[in-house]
């Protein structure tokens, strides 16, 4: 062999001897960088499918969706009676549920959840939501030009004391909010007891905050009430929002209401 042979062979067991060095050196990095938990697990048998093999499965964590706030409202006297009545035929009943299809549908479009109830829906009967809202209007009889106005009562929290906190939030916002809306002011010398302790109040989850609503006097409200129902329904949808969103009951400048006009 020749001395440039010889040398040549020794180049060449001393380059693979470095490549290993090298190879051996970057697998202990990798090791020593990977905790054993991280070490990818796999088996012939699982790659190639075979019966009662044991495969490694990857669990990656589930999205958890929030949590769906349901609201209730109520379309006073629905599928019950005509509530009260105008001499020109115009129906409460009628008027609540023209302002509450809209109430709902708005809130739809916010992308909540929203249960149209009658007044003696079985589905009361320990009715669960996020909020609760019995939609009605007041008498259609004259009383008095100072009988303008809306009015708002929540659940008495008889079984929770909880209930009736969280109840007369929903009425603050209620009442900021469409007061704001309508540019109607809130009349609060006209209650009756079917609004203090209306029957709902008794069905209903103990836990389930609720108010009922008089949106506003049948006869000197009556343009609002019958001729703008989305402004109305505006103002109760926006308090119900301000309610679940938790947003503060900053003092809001009323809009100029509609001209009023009396019941024909």
């Amino acid at each position: 062999m020749s001395k440039n042979s010889v040398q040549h062979s020794q180049e060449s067991v001393l380059s693979l001897v470095i490549r290993a060095f090298f190879w051996s050196a970057l697998i202990a990095l990798l090791l020593v960088a990977w905790t054993p938990n991280s070490l990818p697990t796999f088996s012939l048998g699982g790659l190639f499918g075979e019966k009662g093999a044991r495969r490694a499965v990857v669990l990656l964590p589930t999205p958890t969706p929030p949590p769906s706030q349901v609201v209730g409202i109520i379309s006073g006297h629905w599928k019950s009676d005509s509530g009260a009545v105008c001499p020109n035929g115009m129906a409460e009943r009628d008027i609540n549920h023209r302002i509450a299809l809209l109430v709902q549908e708005y809130l739809r479009q916010q992308g909540y959840k929203v249960d149209l109830l009658a007044e003696f829906d079985p589905r009361l009967n320990g009715y669960r939501a996020a909020a609760l809202v019995s939609i009605h209007a007041d008498t259609c009889k004259y009383l008095g030009k100072e009988y303008t106005g809306f009015k708002i009562a929540p659940a008495r929290g008889l079984k929770d004391p909880s209930q009736l906190e969280n109840s007369i939030r929903l009425k603050n916002c209620i009442a900021s909010r469409y007061a704001a809306e309508t540019g109607l002011r809130y009349h609060p010398n006209s209650y009756s007891r079917d609004m203090t302790e209306y029957h709902v109040f008794n069905t209903i989850d103990p836990h389930t905050p609720a108010v009922i609503i008089e949106t506003g006097f049948m006869n000197m409200d009556y343009d609002i009430l019958v001729n703008h129902p989305a402004v109305v329904a505006k103002g109760i949808a926006d308090g119900i929002l301000c309610y679940l969103r938790n947003e503060p009951l900053h003092p809001a400048t009323a809009t100029p209401k509609p001209t009023a006009t009396k019941a024909p």
